[in-house]
Formats: C-alpha cells, structure tokens, sequence
C-alpha cells in the first residue's frame, strides 16, 4: 500500500500521512486495557468447557474495550485542533486529525471483535478479518488518493477498517452461536478486576509505546521537517517484512503455548525452543538481505526522490530483528502467565528510548530516533533473557549464544558492504553468500541431531521423488 502512496503523494504528504498513522497506531495501543491479553490467554483455556465464563469473560471484556476506544476516539475528535497547532506546528492539520478519530474508532471494534475470535480458537476467521481489511488498505487508499488526494488516502483507510468490522462481527457472531456462548456481563465488578490484574502489567508497557512515540513524531517533524517522518514510515513498512511471519503466528502460538504449559512442561520447552530459533534465524536471514539490498529496493519501489531514507530504511530492519526476538520472549511469559516481567522491560526500554531520542534527534534527526529504538530495544532484549534464563533448559541457552554470535558476525558484514560503497552487481552474490553462511552456520550449530536428521530425511524424500518424475522406471 505504501509503494503507490509514497509515489502519490510525495514526501511531505506522505509525512503528514505517516504522522496520522502513528496516531491511530498508538492509539490502538493505548485502547486495548492490557484486556486483549487476558481474553486470548484466558479463553483459550475455557472456552470449550465453561461456556458460561467465557461469555462473561468476553462480555465483559469486549465492553471495556470498546467503551475504552470510543472515549479515545472522541477525544481525538473534540482535541483535533490543539493537537494540530500545538503538536504539529500547523493548524490546517485539524481536517486530517479528524479522519484519525473516525478511523480509530472503527479499528477499535474490530479488534474488540477479532479478539473475541483468538480467544475462541478462530483463527482462520481471525485471518480472514485481517486479510479483508488489508486487502482493502491495498486496494482504496491508493485508488482513493489518485483521485481525491491526501484525504482520499485517509477515506481509504476508513472504508477497509469499516469492511474489515463487517467481517468479524459475522463471524464472532456465528462463532458464539456456535458453541452457545451467552455474552452477558453478570459479576461486572469481579470480573473486571480479575482482567485488568491480568492484563495491566503487560498492558503498561505496550501502552507507553504509544505514550512515547507521539511525542518523538511531533519532536522529529519540528526538528528534521515532515518528510523525515515519510522515511520513518518507509523503513518501518519494509521493516515489517522482518516481522511478518513471527507476527502472523503470534496468535496461534499463544494459545498453543498456553495449552502446552498448563498441561506438560516438557511439550512447553520443546514448542519455544523451536518457535524462538526457527523465528530469530528467519528474521536474521531476511534483516541481511534488507541491508544489502535496500538502496535497489528503495529505487525501485518508492523512487528516488527517496533514496534519502537509505539509512533509516536499514537501521529499522535490526530494531526489527530486535523486536522480533522481545516479542517472542515475551509470548513466553505471558503463556506462563508473568507480565510483570513484561512491564518491567518495556518500561526501561522506554527510559531509555526516550533519554536517548530528544538528546539524538538534533544532531541525527531520523537516525537519532532509529538509535534510540535500536539501543533500547537492545537492553529490553538483555533484561526478558536475563529473567527467563534460570528456566531455559542447558541446551537452549548454548543455542541463544550462538544465535547472538551469527547476528553480530552478520550485522558487521553487512555494515562493512554498506559504508564500502558496493555498487548493485556485487550486491547479489555478496548477499547470496552471507544468507547461504547463514543458513549453513545455523544449520550445524543452532539445529538438534534429531532436527538435522529430519531435515535430511525430508530432503532425501524430495530428492526421491524428483528422480522418479525424471528417470521412471520401467517394470
């Protein structure tokens, strides 16, 4: 969707764009209560065998959600003005922080909903939902923005949110029906406080996300103008590359992980070291190839005009790599029920993203906010390990090792190609050489006997059948 949009509407718009973006994001951040946590966890366990608790706990906490974004949307509404003059520097931005209360609102129903469907087990409806609504960001925001400009791109946004609360509310619906789940919201009070002791812990730290970057957003376009905040948004849509996989199954494993741990630690241990390696190598893999190929990539996708945002572009992809990695270290204690040691990285990290971003911004402008993500990032990846480490089995932490060995070997190789200037013929095979080094390394030094056995054996299977197809023989 950005590709279009960055050729659309040129750097500044697509600053002011990305800056209404931010603020619909974080909101989405600040609307959820930490209920969203403690929905898909809790109901993940119950929602078979105590029809009754899981409506409540649905009830419940579906209310407070949507009573939470509708407050937030309006505020956003009635507040457009000072938001536009007092943060952005630019009143005429009343109109577009308008189009970002309505589309909050509608983003915010729909997860109420979608959470309703993982707390259920519905992920194929869950996904169905979120392809809808991505598929209409695709398709409406560039059409909508050739023919009607900025506002055009925002309308866009709207209709998909609007499309993709369609969709999941029939399917919540038939969802519920289906296992006679009444929605009903008896012991409001109890069961209130039983999510939100659940969920808050977790929740402060994902809240501060959107607390922080705001501010940083309307800092950086004061500092560096608007169109670096159109580089933020370049690097961070490439970046989300890195984390697409990872993220796309977060949903699963949560409840997966939660299953295994209430009922065999063994099966537990076994499901995180595979989910924790299989993600970090194929982040890795890709976070290179990006450090590598991101000039070409840029040109080609958003133009020249952008080049500019070359740096940017690259740091992103290791905060990337970064968050990838937190991020699955914090399913893992949230599956075993711990979110304040959640809280409690989240919260540093912030710290020290914030000491660092409005002492780096001046002198760095965009790259000073990509440090500060990178280098925060970094010491809440040191503090979730440093927790979880007395219950990581032996084998696991030998491999953690030898994982942060092949990131560092990998993040100094692609810096020593960027800075030397290679130019796009010698930026193929080099990137083809580090990813099969990679591969390779990971392969006899991250993988388990029993998996490397697997593996050849499926290889072999595959080699078997190819053969067949191309020398059959003849009985």
């Amino acid at each position: 969707m950005l590709v279009p949009l960055a050729r659309l509407l040129g750097p500044k718009q697509l600053g002011i764009y990305s800056l209404v973006f931010w603020l619909v994001q974080s909101g989405t951040m600040l609307g959820r209560l930490g209920v969203d946590a403690a929905m898909h966890r809790n109901g993940a366990q119950i929602y078979r065998t105590n029809p009754v608790a899981t409506g409540r706990l649905l009830g419940v906490g579906g209310t407070m959600m949507g009573l939470s974004f509708t407050a937030l949307s309006a505020a956003v509404w009635i507040w457009r003005s000072p938001l536009a003059e007092h943060w952005l520097g630019n009143k005429e931005a009343a109109e577009w922080f308008s189009y970002a209360g309505a589309i909050l609102f509608t983003e915010g129903m729909g997860l109420v909903l979608m959470t309703g469907l993982l707390s259920l087990h519905k992920f194929q409806n869950h996904s169905m939902a979120t392809a809808t609504g991505a598929l209409g960001r695709l398709l409406l925001s560039p059409l909508l923005a050739w023919r009607y400009g900025l506002s055009g791109a925002f309308l866009g946004l709207m209709l998909a949110s609007l499309l993709q609360l369609g969709v999941a509310a029939v399917s919540f619906y038939r969802s519920v029906q289906e296992y006679r789940i009444p929605l009903i919201l008896q012991g409001l009070w109890q069961e209130s406080q039983h999510i939100l002791r659940f969920g808050l812990p977790f929740y402060a730290g994902n809240a501060l996300i959107g607390l922080v970057t705001l501010p940083m957003m309307g800092e950086l376009g004061r500092v560096a103008g608007v169109e670096t905040l159109g580089q933020l948004r370049i690097g961070q849509s490439l970046s989300q590359i890195v984390g697409f996989l990872p993220g796309a199954i977060a949903p699963v494993a949560i409840s997966v992980l939660s299953e295994a741990h209430a009922a065999e630690a063994s099966d537990f241990q076994r499901l995180r070291s595979v989910h924790l390696r299989g993600n970090w190598l194929l982040a890795l893999t890709i976070v290179t190839f990006f450090s590598l190929a991101s000039r070409p990539l840029i040109g080609l996708l958003f133009g020249d005009a952008y080049q500019s945002a070359l740096p940017v572009v690259i740091g992103m992809s290791w905060v990337a790599l970064v968050t990838v990695v937190v991020e699955n270290l914090n399913l893992y204690s949230l599956s075993a029920g711990n979110t304040k040691v959640i809280a409690l990285a989240s919260i540093i990290q912030k710290v020290i993203f914030v000491s660092l971003t409005f002492w780096l911004i001046p002198p760095w402008g965009g790259m000073g906010f990509v440090f500060g993500l990178l280098i925060g990032g970094l010491f809440q990846l040191l503090i979730m390990i440093a927790a979880l480490w007395h219950k990581i089995e032996a084998l696991l932490r030998r491999q953690i090792y030898l994982l942060f060995l092949w990131s560092l070997v990998s993040f100094g190789c692609a810096h020593l190609v960027t800075i030397g200037g290679s130019k796009l013929s010698a930026i193929c095979p080099i990137g083809f050489i580090l990813m099969t080094f990679i591969f390779l390394a990971s392969f006899f030094s991250i993988l388990t006997i029993s998996e490397k056995y697997q593996i050849l054996l499926i290889a072999k299977k595959i080699g078997n059948k190819i053969c067949k197809k191309r020398w059959p023989t003849d009985f």
